[in-house]
């Protein structure tokens, strides 16, 4: 009589995909553009904040670094934009109606703060937002120039993380949710901008937080947490599309799930050689102004290499700040 033996599958020791999210419509990304960065310390390759500005370039962040990168989408050249001073860990560019640049930083020598940028020159115009003891991931702007910002603090015997809004005067900032989170990183709000959808990384949870008239304080009954995720990491940075379909990064897993206006996964993006246990530190999702174009980054913490991939998606982008 044999005996009964488990073996693994192909990606059971990286990062399978669970069994509730097999079943989704499913599409793998295609290589973009590489990132040059030096491999001589891997784990520092960490990808984060793409974003587009109103001449079309494409930038991405690497936070442990402090750099700033700008690809040409027409030709494909990357170059190094800015390196940030006082050692500004940059998690996420946000760009202004005014063209100006939006750095949240988790942290420098002075703190976290948000810095303001010259899109011309990379110039740090001004800091706003400085708030001691707090480590700022993501923001996302209103269509009055204010801003949401995520806080990627808290630990679970002190769940301090939670969410901020700036007003558009730059100067006074509100608590919209003041404490009770771990952790709360990418940040986007519906086509309407009635409600707020939030990741929690510290729980591995998806929030949606429906606002108040004045937009600064959260409705109770119409707030909920319509997901939970599963694995080690998890919920990162996502974008919201013009259909109000949100978009998340599953960093650490190679993949981006896809959820409907009301919460549901209808879809997802994967990205090629995660089966393997390569670019699993997928970290951010963007769609191009005006495409369907989603363009993603990732990176593989052993051997250094940085990527953006690209996919094409259900709808055009929310806005030009997405």
């Amino acid at each position: 009589m044999s005996e009964n033996k488990l073996t693994y599958r192909q990606g059971d020791q990286y990062a399978p995909i669970p069994e509730n999210e097999k079943h989704l419509q499913t599409i793998t990304a295609q290589h973009f553009v590489d990132i040059p960065l030096d491999r001589s310390h891997p784990a520092f390759n960490i990808l984060e904040g793409l974003n587009f500005d109103k001449k079309g370039n494409l930038y991405v962040c690497v936070p442990p670094q402090g750099d700033i990168y700008r690809v040409n989408m027409k030709t494909k050249e990357v170059k190094l934009f800015v390196h940030l001073p006082h050692n500004m860990l940059p998690s996420a560019l946000k760009v202004h109606r005014d063209g100006r640049l939006f750095i949240p930083s988790a942290g420098s020598d002075y703190g976290c703060s948000v810095a303001v940028l010259d899109p011309e020159t990379g110039k740090v115009l001004k800091e706003i937002a400085n708030l001691p003891g707090h480590m700022f991931d993501d923001l996302a702007f209103d269509k009055k120039g204010g801003f949401y910002l995520s806080d990627l603090g808290g630990t679970l015997d002190k769940p301090t993380a939670g969410i901020y809004y700036v007003k558009p005067d730059e100067e006074t900032v509100v608590p919209v949710v003041e404490t009770g989170m771990i952790a709360s990183n990418g940040i986007g709000l519906d086509p309407a901008e009635e409600s707020l959808w939030v990741t929690e990384y510290g729980r591995g949870q998806l929030h949606h937080l429906g606002l108040s008239k004045d937009k600064t304080s959260v409705v109770p009954s119409l707030s909920n947490i319509p997901y939970y995720f599963t694995g080690m990491e998890g919920p990162d940075s996502l974008t919201v599309d013009h259909d109000g379909n949100v978009y998340m990064s599953m960093c650490g897993q190679g993949r981006f799930l896809i959820f409907n206006k009301n919460g549901f996964p209808i879809g997802q993006i994967l990205l090629p050689g995660r089966e393997n246990g390569d670019m699993l530190k997928s970290t951010h999702i963007i769609i191009r102004p005006g495409t369907n174009e989603a363009y993603m980054c990732s990176s593989n913490l052993k051997n250094g290499k940085a990527s953006v991939f690209k996919a094409q998606v259900y709808a055009k982008s929310n806005n030009f700040n997405d």
